[in-house]
């Protein structure tokens, strides 16, 4: 089993949240992990919006498609042309964790070059990498949008102040509710470093992610990422 600091940040993040799950005891946990998870529902209805704004008004798209290009040029050393033995040689080449390999290589198909309206290799690449990092950075924009939203009408209704808190089994229930709310954290947290796959701290951050047991494992279980790395989701 291999660790990084960032792993081991995570686990004492997890353990802090699991013991502040505890002394606040089960039922205000369910309350404010109901409160993510309504968040959550919300970012299902506005996030095709927030994900067309997104790439109909403003240049991010395709100043992170050109910043990707060069991050690919740089590993393909100038060539235009490979075959499929190359192809697999530069994705495993990349410092990415292998859920974002598995889907740039499950999605090297003649379709997705035509969606992407590319037709090299390395443009594949760039606009896959640019794609995904669209539909991440939608979906956290939907995310703090609705959390905003929602956490305004909890505050109006003065509903967690309210409460009861019950101890024993309460508060053993409230430690997982904790650690459960806080890996969704951890999740978005990973969309962020997704979304930055093209730069430095990206880079770093998704190495770190590569070469933690953990974080690894945790990345590949990211159903947000799951879903944000199919190509056609938000197009």
């Amino acid at each position: 089993m291999n660790w990084t600091w960032l792993g081991l940040a995570v686990l004492v993040l997890l353990a802090f949240s699991m013991v502040d799950g505890y002394r606040h005891g089960f039922v205000k946990e369910v309350v404010s992990a109901l409160l993510v998870l309504i968040s959550v529902a919300l970012v299902w209805l506005i996030n095709p919006y927030v994900n067309q704004f997104i790439r109909e008004n403003t240049s991010v798209y395709e100043k992170i498609q050109t910043a990707s290009g060069s991050f690919v040029d740089s590993l393909a050393d100038g060539k235009e042309t490979m075959d499929e033995e190359e192809q697999k040689a530069l994705i495993s080449s990349m410092d990415i964790p292998d859920l974002l390999q598995k889907g740039i290589t499950e999605n090297n198909t003649a379709l997705v070059y035509q969606y992407l309206a590319v037709n090299t290799f390395a443009g594949y690449i760039s606009g896959y990498l640019a794609n995904v990092a669209v539909n991440c950075l939608s979906f956290l924009v939907s995310y703090i949008l609705s959390s905003i939203l929602i956490h305004v009408l909890a505050y109006a209704m003065d509903l967690l102040a309210r409460l009861p808190v019950i101890r024993g089994i309460n508060k053993i229930a409230g430690a997982v509710v904790g650690g459960m709310k806080c890996i969704v954290f951890v999740w978005v947290g990973m969309l962020v470093l997704t979304i930055l796959c093209n730069t430095e701290i990206g880079q770093k951050g998704l190495g770190l992610i590569r070469g933690d047991t953990v974080l690894d494992f945790l990345y590949d279980k990211n159903i947000f990422i799951r879903i944000f790395t199919g190509i056609f989701y938000g197009g």
